[in-house]
């Protein structure tokens, strides 16, 4: 025996690097397998959905989605994505308005065999239920970026103007209407028509009746204002009166709104301010309101003064 111990331990002194050798090699081989049967990976915001009676619905739910940390092989984790993945949680006997403290566990997915959840993050959710209700809701459709500049939007209207939507009656109570997924403005240069789906609110249940939305918009040149100084007041009397009239004062400021592009192209030429004086008393002093003639796409705002003096005096 003695002599057996002492021959292996002159071989252990002899082969020392060898067996070194096939020590590292054999751990490298156990890593290479344990990373493949225990690979561990994240997939976020995977959906929560809550599975309850048909004439009920969920009113308010702590998250929409949650974060799983699973772990299994190479293989079948490569299979995992949050498009392929759903945590479904059923309750088969609901109560309205009590809010349920769930927590998350793995027989809520469908997931690979040989895969298993490490974590959820969060860990649990809340979730409170309500009796189904339906009712009519105005469409209104939502709108993101800027149009061009000097373009607005005139007109929108939805085609149907309104949708039936079902859910939480609770929920229902509380919306006075329901919005499109939102619509882009930007480098619209000219009026256009888009279907458009309906934007559910995010709780359970909820549908609309029809789904899509017809959206017209109706887009126009940008309307502005502008001052005009210093317009000349002209008289209209009837032909060849002879009397000498007097204005107090002689001209006068006017506002104008309109297109941008409109008021752009606009001349002071173009206007034509004036007082009528037809069937005035000679030798007499008036008060008359300033008329203005626009050019067509221009409306009067205001005239400073709004009204003129003026004095007919007696033909000599």
């Amino acid at each position: 025996m003695k002599y057996r111990l002492s021959r292996l331990w002159k071989t252990l002194k002899t082969e020392k690097w060898l067996l070194l050798l096939c020590f590292i090699l054999g751990f490298l081989s156990w890593q290479g397998i344990s990373q493949k049967i225990g690979l561990e990976i994240p997939v976020s915001k995977v959906s929560v959905d809550i599975d309850v009676p048909e004439s009920w619905a969920v009113g308010e739910k702590s998250v929409q989605h949650v974060n799983i940390l699973f772990k299994g092989s190479q293989e079948d984790l490569g299979y995992l994505n949050n498009e392929q993945l759903r945590v479904v949680i059923p309750i088969t006997e609901p109560t309205a308005g009590e809010q349920l403290q769930i927590k998350l566990l793995e027989k809520y997915l469908k997931i690979p065999p040989g895969t298993t959840v490490v974590e959820f993050n969060p860990p649990e959710i809340f979730v409170t239920l309500d009796q189904k209700a339906e009712a009519l809701l105005p469409v209104k459709a939502a709108i993101v970026g800027s149009l061009p500049e000097g373009l607005e939007v005139d007109q929108i209207v939805c085609t149907p103007a309104s949708v039936r939507v079902s859910g939480a009656q609770q929920v229902l109570a509380k919306m006075k209407n329901i919005q499109t997924e939102p619509v882009d403005l930007k480098d619209r240069q000219n009026s256009f028509k888009i279907s458009v789906p309906i934007a559910l609110p995010q709780a359970g249940r909820m549908r609309a009746e029809p789904e899509w939305v017809s959206v017209d918009f109706v887009l126009v040149q940008r309307n502005s204002t502008e001052k005009f100084e210093n317009i000349p007041v002209r008289i209209l009397c009837a032909a060849g009166a002879p009397r000498t009239m007097e204005l107090q004062p002689k001209t006068i400021s006017i506002t104008v709104k309109g297109q941008q592009q409109r008021i752009e192209q606009f001349r002071t030429a173009d206007l034509f301010a004036y007082v009528d004086c037809t069937g005035l008393n000679e030798s007499t002093e008036y008060d008359l309101p300033v008329s203005v003639d626009l050019p067509d796409g221009l409306q009067l705002v205001r005239t400073d003064p709004a009204v003129v003096h003026v004095d007919v005096a007696k033909p000599n």
